[in-house]
């Protein structure tokens, strides 16, 4: 009776993840990035679950996960650090080093290891690694709240994942405690993106088209006016500032003014006063004698490696070759004769 019970519920889970995972990948849905990855992570999720169901009804009475469920378990971890990155930020580009993040959990599927209980705590921790990495990432968002909440929402899932996987190799916990921990921390996960996936899922073009049509004139008004404040005042300079905090400044509503800023700069909110405060920092290289770290810090960044990676990224050199240019040097001994 108990193993049906158990069946049934669990099967449940995985179904109804599988049915979501198939209406992104068949939906508008799976044209953003952050989507697909999140349907991967779902995937690997319940497959696991899936193998703790069957080592449950298994009457060997000796657990071990097979290669294929372990290599699954261990890739929760790099793909939830990816997840945050692209979710927050749609432009993000995984790099070489993101890659070969993913190489390490395919070692117990390339040496066909059949891992036993106190193996999986070296898996918890791997995967407790990445998911402080992530909540990291996301506390120094300037995101929507909304979001924030979605992304701690999952992180704490994943955590509970840890916390299984601690508990059942040290034996505090049967198989039994694994599924149910599984099947309701899927649940969660599959409810919240049904309930919220107009707000958190959707392509950005998706979400802001009708308010380009119906209010374009006024649209672009509000922003030179928030873009004027925020040059005139010079808010930019503050190393602290955050979307909440300029949306205070400005009397604009946070989830309205990261819109703003996104529809008509397009770019994210961190990037649009990066711009800011690299135009600002041309300037001072040109006029002033200011030492490059100086002129860092008075224009906004909160680190010299910060301001040379995003100058050097923007310009194609670092400060120091920009202000040694023919035409900046000019520039500066005329406005020094003047």
């Amino acid at each position: 009776m108990t193993s049906a019970i158990m069946v049934l519920f669990g099967g449940y889970g995985i179904l109804q993840s599988l049915l979501l995972s198939m209406y992104v990948l068949t939906s508008k849905l799976r044209k953003a990035t952050s989507n697909l990855v999140l349907v991967a992570l779902n995937l690997f999720l319940i497959f696991f679950l899936a193998d703790s169901l069957y080592l449950f009804i298994d009457e060997s009475n000796v657990v071990h996960f097979n290669s294929i469920s372990l290599t699954s378990l261990a890739l929760i971890g790099p793909l939830t650090l990816l997840y945050c990155h692209v979710f927050l930020n749609p432009d993000y580009k995984a790099g070489l080093s993101e890659l070969l993040q993913l190489v390490p959990p395919f070692l117990p599927l390339v040496y066909q290891m059949n891992v036993c209980k106190l193996h999986l705590l070296g898996i918890g921790g791997y995967i407790l690694i990445y998911t402080v990495a992530a909540c990291m990432v996301v506390s120094r968002s300037s995101s929507t709240v909304l979001k924030k909440r979605w992304l701690y929402v999952l992180l704490s899932s994943i955590g509970t994942v840890v916390l299984l996987l601690s508990c059942f190799s040290m034996n505090y916990l049967c198989i039994v405690g694994i599924s149910i921990g599984f099947s309701v921390m899927i649940y969660l996960i599959s409810f919240l993106s049904i309930r919220f996936y107009k707000e958190l899922f959707e392509p950005v073009s998706k979400k802001i088209a009708p308010y380009q049509k119906s209010d374009n004139d006024e649209t672009r008004q509000l922003f030179q006016k928030v873009s004027d404040e925020i040059v005139t005042k010079k808010l930019f300079k503050d190393p602290e500032l955050t979307l909440p905090k300029l949306a205070s400044l400005t009397n604009i509503h946070t989830h309205k003014l990261s819109h703003l800023i996104n529809q008509q700069s397009g770019k994210g909110f961190p990037e649009y006063i990066n711009l800011l405060r690299l135009e600002e920092a041309r300037n001072l290289l040109r006029t002033s004698d200011m030492k490059v770290a100086a002129v860092a810090f008075e224009c906004g960044f909160n680190s010299l490696s910060s301001f040379y990676t995003h100058f050097k990224k923007s310009d194609g050199m670092t400060p120091s070759e920009f202000r040694s240019l023919p035409e900046v040097h000019v520039g500066h001994e005329r406005d020094q004769s003047e």
